[in-house]
Protein backbone atom coordinates (compact mmCIF):
# COMPACT_ATOMS: atom_id res chain seq x y z
CA UNK A 1 0.00 0.00 0.00
CA UNK A 2 2.83 2.27 0.54
CA UNK A 3 4.38 1.55 -3.09
CA UNK A 4 0.91 2.97 -4.30
CA UNK A 5 1.12 6.06 -2.57
CA UNK A 6 4.47 6.99 -2.98
CA UNK A 7 3.62 6.17 -6.67
CA UNK A 8 0.50 8.48 -6.83
CA UNK A 9 2.39 11.13 -5.66
CA UNK A 10 5.20 10.75 -7.77
CA UNK A 11 2.71 11.34 -10.86
CA UNK A 12 0.88 13.67 -9.28
CA UNK A 13 3.94 16.13 -8.89
CA UNK A 14 4.89 15.80 -12.45
CA UNK A 15 1.59 15.90 -13.60
CA UNK A 16 1.99 19.69 -11.59
CA UNK A 17 5.68 20.02 -13.31
CA UNK A 18 4.99 19.79 -16.83
CA UNK A 19 1.16 21.54 -16.77
CA UNK A 20 3.05 24.90 -15.57
CA UNK A 21 5.61 24.12 -18.04
CA UNK A 22 4.88 27.73 -20.95
CA UNK A 23 4.41 26.39 -24.48
CA UNK A 24 6.24 28.23 -27.43
CA UNK A 25 4.96 31.30 -27.46
CA UNK A 26 2.11 32.30 -30.24
CA UNK A 27 4.98 34.49 -32.12
CA UNK A 28 7.45 31.90 -33.08
CA UNK A 29 7.88 30.85 -36.67
CA UNK A 30 8.65 32.11 -39.79
CA UNK A 31 7.06 35.17 -40.56
CA UNK A 32 6.58 37.61 -43.84
CA UNK A 33 6.33 41.21 -44.15
CA UNK A 34 5.91 44.10 -46.48
CA UNK A 35 7.29 47.27 -45.56
CA UNK A 36 7.03 49.78 -48.07
CA UNK A 37 6.58 47.47 -51.32
CA UNK A 38 10.01 45.72 -49.55
CA UNK A 39 9.36 42.07 -48.58
CA UNK A 40 10.61 40.89 -45.96
CA UNK A 41 11.45 37.60 -43.41
CA UNK A 42 11.15 37.02 -39.43
CA UNK A 43 12.17 34.15 -38.08
CA UNK A 44 11.90 33.88 -34.16
CA UNK A 45 12.63 30.35 -32.78
CA UNK A 46 11.41 28.69 -29.39
CA UNK A 47 14.99 29.17 -28.46
CA UNK A 48 15.35 32.61 -28.50
CA UNK A 49 17.01 33.62 -31.41
CA UNK A 50 15.83 35.93 -34.13
CA UNK A 51 16.62 35.79 -37.76
CA UNK A 52 15.57 38.93 -40.22
CA UNK A 53 16.20 38.04 -43.60
CA UNK A 54 15.88 41.02 -46.90
CA UNK A 55 17.29 41.76 -50.24
CA UNK A 56 19.02 38.97 -50.14
CA UNK A 57 20.72 39.53 -46.69
CA UNK A 58 20.16 37.81 -43.67
CA UNK A 59 20.90 39.34 -40.20
CA UNK A 60 20.73 37.48 -36.89
CA UNK A 61 20.49 34.14 -35.68
CA UNK A 62 22.86 32.04 -34.02
CA UNK A 63 25.78 33.64 -36.08
CA UNK A 64 26.42 35.98 -38.31
CA UNK A 65 29.12 38.92 -39.36
CA UNK A 66 27.99 42.02 -37.52
CA UNK A 67 30.00 44.93 -39.15
CA UNK A 68 33.03 42.68 -38.48
CA UNK A 69 31.89 40.99 -35.66
CA UNK A 70 31.03 37.68 -34.70
CA UNK A 71 27.50 38.10 -33.41
CA UNK A 72 24.39 36.48 -32.37
CA UNK A 73 20.64 37.76 -32.71
CA UNK A 74 18.42 36.75 -29.30
CA UNK A 75 15.14 38.23 -28.93
CA UNK A 76 13.14 38.53 -25.41
CA UNK A 77 9.15 38.88 -25.43
CA UNK A 78 7.00 40.49 -22.35
CA UNK A 79 3.36 39.69 -22.35
CA UNK A 80 3.31 40.99 -19.23
CA UNK A 81 3.29 44.88 -20.70
CA UNK A 82 0.59 46.22 -22.78
CA UNK A 83 1.16 46.30 -25.82
CA UNK A 84 3.53 42.96 -25.49
CA UNK A 85 6.91 44.26 -25.80
CA UNK A 86 9.97 42.66 -28.23
CA UNK A 87 13.48 43.34 -27.90
CA UNK A 88 16.14 42.28 -30.26
CA UNK A 89 19.35 41.73 -28.59
CA UNK A 90 22.65 41.83 -30.78
CA UNK A 91 25.05 39.90 -28.93
CA UNK A 92 29.19 39.58 -29.66
CA UNK A 93 29.39 36.28 -29.58
CA UNK A 94 33.76 37.08 -28.70
CA UNK A 95 33.19 39.00 -25.82
CA UNK A 96 29.89 37.51 -24.25
CA UNK A 97 28.75 41.45 -24.58
CA UNK A 98 25.79 42.85 -25.75
CA UNK A 99 26.27 45.14 -29.09
CA UNK A 100 22.98 46.83 -29.58
CA UNK A 101 19.10 46.80 -28.63
CA UNK A 102 16.19 46.84 -30.86
CA UNK A 103 12.92 47.98 -29.03
CA UNK A 104 9.50 46.93 -30.40
CA UNK A 105 6.71 46.17 -29.75
CA UNK A 106 3.72 43.55 -31.12
CA UNK A 107 0.37 42.64 -31.72
CA UNK A 108 -1.25 39.46 -32.07
CA UNK A 109 -3.78 40.04 -34.55
CA UNK A 110 -4.67 36.53 -34.97
CA UNK A 111 -2.73 33.29 -34.82
CA UNK A 112 -1.43 33.54 -38.40
CA UNK A 113 -0.90 37.61 -38.08
CA UNK A 114 1.42 39.84 -35.95
CA UNK A 115 1.68 43.56 -36.00
CA UNK A 116 5.01 44.61 -35.07
CA UNK A 117 6.57 48.21 -34.35
CA UNK A 118 10.05 48.44 -34.02
CA UNK A 119 12.33 51.71 -32.43
CA UNK A 120 15.69 52.04 -35.14
CA UNK A 121 16.72 55.38 -33.98
CA UNK A 122 19.33 53.70 -31.84
CA UNK A 123 17.87 55.54 -28.26
CA UNK A 124 16.04 54.24 -25.31
CA UNK A 125 12.87 54.74 -26.44
CA UNK A 126 9.96 52.01 -27.31
CA UNK A 127 7.19 52.40 -29.56
CA UNK A 128 3.98 52.91 -27.78
CA UNK A 129 1.60 52.19 -30.20
CA UNK A 130 1.39 50.85 -34.17
CA UNK A 131 0.23 54.19 -35.83
CA UNK A 132 4.12 54.82 -37.18
CA UNK A 133 5.80 52.63 -39.32
CA UNK A 134 4.34 49.49 -38.14
CA UNK A 135 4.48 46.03 -40.11
CA UNK A 136 2.19 43.41 -40.70
CA UNK A 137 3.72 39.79 -40.90
CA UNK A 138 1.91 36.93 -41.94
CA UNK A 139 2.67 32.95 -40.65
CA UNK A 140 4.59 31.13 -43.59
CA UNK A 141 5.11 28.20 -40.73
Amino acid sequence: MKILKKLSFALLTLMLLFSFTAPDGEHVGKWKGKDKGDIGFLTLSSDGYATFEFNGQTMGGKSYDHQGTKAAMKYTVNDGTSPTSIDFIILDLEEDTELGRLKGIINMKTSNEMEMAISFGGGAGRPTDFSNDAIVFNRMK
